[in-house]
């Protein structure tokens, strides 16, 4: 029978006129398999895959490299060594399945693996690729090094935002920017941002669809304040204004480095990680209960519980109707809010101040949630200390400026305001939960119970169909929160 040989191509980037095309290089293996006599197996093409980056997968090498393994085939054809493998360790497994007899060809000669002479040649041609990979990599990493302390942008595609030259804004795309940024902070999600994007049809830099990531991925670019960063370090600066101020910047940063990982927070559960177990202490959270009766206009029944997991756990005896609690919570945070006896507490009944005061409460809110996020972060080890006092430093100093802010406010004298004005009418509160987004009412529910939490008492049992029983909402210090 005659020989059968695969052959293997492969360019590191697509559309580089100095490589020769993938094309080429199989005309060249079928000429040197015509040559030797023998017959074409399979054809192993990896186009834009780098050979010497570890991290880069080649899955038509890999599949090369099985049939080698398992002898399906008798050898390979490469138009050189570098084409095959430019780091030395991927050439050894060569030299192990090539123990049998393997043919090993590229475009000048024979590798007869079997031999020491022609085993040392072989290793010759990776590490004399290796070692041009090497340098490239060097005098690259050199030259964006130089141009970064310049001030000048590296990158290998227009960002979004910018003309080509990466340095004059595009006003049109950095309008959506800072449109991103302020849906972010003001605490929508993400994914209505992304489809909202998308349903609009303003695209990626690239002219591809936005997704959760992209959004994240671009908006946390310190090209927009105006820093130019190499290796994780600030070396200069963009010329000219910045899209976003430094101030928004680290309220950015803060917000995404206190998220904590996992599945973001569904819309449909207002409470969730914000009501507490009364046994164990731990926060609720939802889930669907398909097997119960549905709601009564269609909807799957849905319940928050104490969930138990193996790590850090809840202790799964505290389950509660989902709408109902919903419903209740919303009537106490609008209670709590609109009576008089916690303007002061909330900052938000006196109309008079409300304009000035009722934002820098919610921000403060905001900041201290994040804090608390962060500190529980560092605690479970899912960030650096590093990480926490970047991130906290900024946070920090913006919380001491709300207080600061905050006492001056309150250090002015309301003695001749009218009652009537001072407190937020019940109906106001009403009208501004109903409209508010879900992002929006967890904020309220945060500022109107301020260093307090909310506890869900066990039901107590009773015959007939279980109701709601609203004395199982009990308020208690945070001290105890977990």
């Amino acid at each position: 029978m005659a020989l059968i040989l695969d052959i293997y191509a492969r360019v590191s980037r697509l559309g580089d006129d100095r490589q020769r095309s993938t094309g080429g290089q199989v005309e060249d293996c079928e000429a040197r398999i015509v040559e030797r006599g023998a017959q074409v197996g399979e054809v192993h093409i990896d186009s834009g895959r780098s050979a010497w980056n570890p991290r880069v997968k080649r899955p038509d090498w890999e599949r090369l490299m099985s049939r080698l393994e398992a002898g399906v085939t008798g050898g390979v054809v490469v138009f050189d060594m570098a084409r095959f493998s430019r780091r030395p360790i991927e050439g050894e497994r060569l030299i192990l399945a090539a123990e049998r007899g393997l043919v090993v060809l590229d475009s000048e000669g024979e590798y007869d693996l079997t031999t020491a002479n022609g085993r040392k040649t072989f290793r010759d041609q990776l590490n004399a690729a290796a070692y041009e990979s090497d340098r490239l990599s060097t005098r690259v990493k050199r030259g964006k090094r130089v141009k970064a302390t310049r001030g000048e942008p590296n990158h290998s595609w227009r960002p979004f935002g910018f003309e080509q030259d990466g340095v004059t804004v595009r006003e049109s795309e950095a309008v959506v920017l800072r449109e991103m940024v302020a849906r972010v902070l003001a605490g929508e999600n993400q994914d209505h941002i992304v489809v909202d994007l998308n349903q609009r049809r303003v695209t990626t830099s690239t002219g591809g669809q936005w997704s959760r990531e992209s959004l994240k991925q671009l908006v946390l670019r310190a090209r927009y304040v105006g820093q130019v960063v190499h290796n994780g370090v600030v070396v200069g600066h963009l010329p000219g204004e910045p899209i976003l101020d430094s101030e928004t910047w680290d309220r950015l940063n803060t917000l995404f480095a206190s998220r904590r990982r996992g599945r973001p927070l569904s819309d449909v559960y207002l409470c969730s990680g914000l009501v507490y177990c009364a046994h164990c202490g731990h926060r609720l959270t939802g889930r669907p209960r398909t097997s119960h009766s549905p709601y009564p206009d269609g909807e799957v029944r849905r319940q928050y519980w104490c969930q138990p997991r193996a790590v850090r756990g809840g202790c799964g005896r505290i389950t509660v109707d989902q709408r109902e609690l919903d419903r209740h919570v919303g009537a106490l945070v609008v209670r709590i809010l609109a009576d008089p006896r916690h303007a002061k507490a909330v900052e938000a009944a006196a109309k008079a101040t409300e304009g000035k005061r009722r934002p820098l409460r919610a921000e403060l809110t905001e900041c201290e949630h994040l804090a608390e996020e962060l500190s529980g972060r560092l605690g479970r080890r899912e960030i650096t200390l590093k990480r926490y006092d970047v991130a906290m430093a900024p946070l920090d100093k913006r919380i001491a400026e709300l207080r600061a802010e905050l006492d001056g406010l309150d250090s002015v004298s309301t003695a001749g305001t009218d009652a009537t004005v001072e407190a937020a009418s019940r109906e106001e509160w009403t009208a501004r939960w109903n409209a508010a987004t879900v992002a929006e009412r967890r904020n309220l529910i945060r500022q109107a119970l301020t260093n307090r939490r909310i506890v869900i008492a066990p039901a107590v049992r009773s015959a007939g169909r279980p109701k709601f029983d609203p004395k199982r909402i009990v308020i208690e210090e945070e001290r105890h929160a977990q």
